[in-house]
């Protein structure tokens, strides 16, 4: 085990008391030992999360992406703009097979 010292502000030391208190530890080092392996413990989830985010908007962009083409190609094909899409055959079937193969595109 390595030894060392450290000095610590103010606010930190009553936190680490708070902490020893909280937890029933007696020692402040033990105290602090047990800090720093559940942060860097931690550090690792952050790093997942901090990833799986960065996929989530990659996957939002390419939902917004396709969902922007489907609109545009709705468009283009000449639809009247006051109709209905509730009862408009094509859209609705299109729909009902989003929701049958349990795709949820938005709410």
């Amino acid at each position: 085990m390595a030894r060392g010292s450290v000095s610590l502000e103010d606010y930190l030391e009553d936190k680490i008391k708070s902490y020893m208190k909280i937890n029933k530890i007696k020692t402040k080092n033990k105290a602090i030992n047990e800090i720093i392996s559940t942060f860097f413990e931690y550090e690792k989830v952050f790093k997942n999360i901090k990833d799986l985010d960065s996929k989530i908007d990659k996957l939002l962009s390419t939902v917004y992406l396709i969902k922007s083409l489907e609109e545009q190609s709705y468009a283009n094909h000449g639809f009247r703009e006051n109709s209905d899409p509730t009862k408009d055959k094509y859209l609705t079937s299109f729909y009902d097979n989003i929701k049958k193969n349990k795709y949820k595109i938005w709410d």
